[in-house]
């Protein structure tokens, strides 16, 4: 098992407790472009819809309190319940300790974050009612973590 398929068999059964979790990786070397570009070409090689100029890039090296923080968003995504905000989802060292594990699928001094949430808005890539996704690549990898809730 690769350190991804690990990622995922940690974390799967915690994050099905309040999201629908579609997690898929792959090699790089096929996806070349701006993050746009990247992010479009691995969705849609998993039947999942681009959306462009829409991805926001993330700060993969900024400070989880810093605004565009890759880790802050993601922590953020996790402690939170994607349809209903205002409710709790994971307790915040959990989220961290998830969202630590993976960045750590990536050579940090080369990672790209994006996010299919920008400024506030959902752009929905499968279709989900709320769905808020992570890609992170780096000279070697690509992976998605995708998260969903119906309404």
């Amino acid at each position: 098992m690769n350190q991804a398929e690990e990622f995922i068999s940690q974390w799967r059964d915690t994050l099905e407790k309040g999201a629908l979790v579609h997690f898929s990786h792959g090699p790089r070397r096929e996806h070349t472009g701006n993050h746009c570009q990247i992010a479009d070409g691995f969705v849609t090689g998993q039947g999942m819809k681009p959306i462009g100029f829409n991805w926001e890039l993330l700060d993969a090296g900024a400070p989880e309190g810093e605004r565009r923080s890759g880790i802050g968003e993601l922590v953020n995504a996790l402690t939170h319940d994607l349809a209903n905000p205002s409710h709790a989802w994971l307790p915040i060292e959990q989220a961290r300790d998830c969202a630590k594990a993976f960045f750590s699928l990536f050579d940090l001094a080369n990672l790209t974050l994006v996010s299919n949430r920008f400024d506030g808005l959902w752009n929905p890539i499968a279709g989900g009612a709320v769905e808020w996704g992570f890609l992170g690549y780096d000279h070697d990898q690509v992976a998605l973590l995708l998260l969903a809730r119906e309404t």
